[in-house]
């Protein structure tokens, strides 16, 4: 089971414009091998207004911070382009 985290963090990415590293408390974690994009559905229709967006952007990363055994997370980058770290799935 996923622990919910939701916190926004600082992302590096590289020159693709993926994901390679994010600081979470005050530590660096190293994203390992290819973070994938996927894109969820926002329900729009239940707000008032004009969306902003239709899709939530979320990056599933494989993790390590320094030696320590990595960790899947889930990273979503929000409309105003600041990052936030959702998920931690251990």
């Amino acid at each position: 089971m996923p622990q919910i985290i939701d916190t926004q963090v600082d992302v590096e990415l590289s020159a693709d414009g993926d994901p390679q590293a994010f600081i979470w408390n005050r530590f660096e974690h190293t994203i390992i091998g290819q973070p994938q994009a996927v894109f969820t559905r926002t329900r729009w229709w239940e707000n008032d207004g004009v969306p902003l967006r239709i899709d939530t952007e979320l990056w599933r990363v494989d993790a390590s911070r320094g030696d320590e055994e990595q960790h899947r997370y889930d990273l979503r980058r929000d409309v105003d382009g600041s990052w936030v770290l959702a998920l931690d799935w251990g």
